[in-house]
């Protein structure tokens, strides 16, 4: 897995896809030099990060920063994964969404097109699909976002393409699988109240998700960041996810048959959620190779492992 002595930048991350990425690239030191951004401050626990990891807190909403501390730094790639990451948070904050996942990915794009030797790889999401009529669907489906979170990586993507020469645009779906997680995101909130016994809220309930495992995803990601460091592509758009159509309800059957109680409330569908999404994996698995596929329902239980564990610690 080497990339010796090449210098990487992670955005985003203490995030809950950064932040287990550069954790796994650490403990199967790949030989690169790492270095994260964030906005927030680096947490107290993460002594694997502080003692690996040349981090500093910043802004990507902030020009003049981003650009100088690209340029100052001459990074060899750059795994782009600050955002605002979920739907309802875009749509409760639109400007925000703006800002950080559109003219952010911009500031970072063209400060990493400075040096024509950087990749960039680019944290997109199924969003970008909207409602698709014919499934699975493929990477060169029709794009149509259906709310604005959708609409701005779309354009964040578009960005990378046109300014990056050497770029990955890796879309993902509702990754899942550590307490990395926004614990308010649908499997870490079914899985912490069927634990509590509580009432598990359901927003429409009919909803079909291709749910993909944070470790198979960040497996993706490391496999592509060797494939741009050893010049194996240029520029490609990737399908992160297994392919499987995975009803919401699934995950209170699962919990369910594992033993816990507890009720369920169902509320309206909300108008800027995608009902009904699975994606086609050949892609990924004929460029990427061999990518490890999680079930449902063995990635619910290593979840609820690591809350058990957690919750004795």
């Amino acid at each position: 897995m080497c990339m010796k002595d090449k210098k990487i930048l992670i955005t985003g991350g203490l995030g809950f896809i950064g932040r287990t990425l550069l954790e796994a690239l650490i403990t199967q030191k790949c030989g690169a030099k790492l270095y994260a951004i964030d906005i927030k401050d680096m947490p107290k626990d993460a002594e694997l990060l502080r003692h690996n990891v040349e981090f500093q807190r910043l802004d990507i909403r902030d020009e003049i920063a981003v650009k100088n501390y690209i340029k100052n730094n001459n990074f060899d790639g750059i795994v782009h994964l600050a955002a605002v990451s979920r739907v309802v948070d875009a749509e409760k904050d639109k400007q925000n969404c703006i800002e950080t996942n559109y003219k952010g990915t911009k500031y970072i794009a063209e400060a990493a097109a400075e040096n024509p030797d950087c990749w960039m790889i680019f944290g997109s999401s199924r969003e970008v699909y909207g409602e698709q009529n014919v499934l699975p669907v493929a990477e060169n489906a029709e794009l149509l976002p259906m709310n604005i979170y959708g609409f701005y990586k779309l354009e964040g993507e578009r960005i990378t393409k046109s300014t990056v020469k050497r770029n990955c645009i890796l879309r993902f779906s509702n990754v899942y699988g550590n307490d990395y997680d926004i614990p308010t995101r649908v499997i870490p909130a079914f899985v912490r109240t069927a634990i509590n016994g509580s009432e598990i809220t359901l927003e429409g309930g009919s909803q079909v998700i291709d749910f993909t495992h944070i470790n198979d995803t960040v497996q993706a990601i490391i496999k592509c960041m060797q494939m741009l460091d050893y010049k194996r592509f240029e520029s490609e758009t990737i399908h992160v996810l297994p392919g499987v159509a995975n009803k919401i309800t699934d995950i209170i059957d699962i919990l369910r048959e594992m033993g816990f109680r507890f009720s369920v409330k169902e509320n309206p569908p909300r108008n800027y959620d995608v009902q009904c999404f699975v994606g086609d994996p050949s892609h990924l698995q004929e460029t990427l190779g061999n990518v490890t596929v999680t079930d449902l329902r063995t990635g619910i239980k290593k979840l609820l492992e690591i809350y058990q564990r957690s919750s004795h610690d």
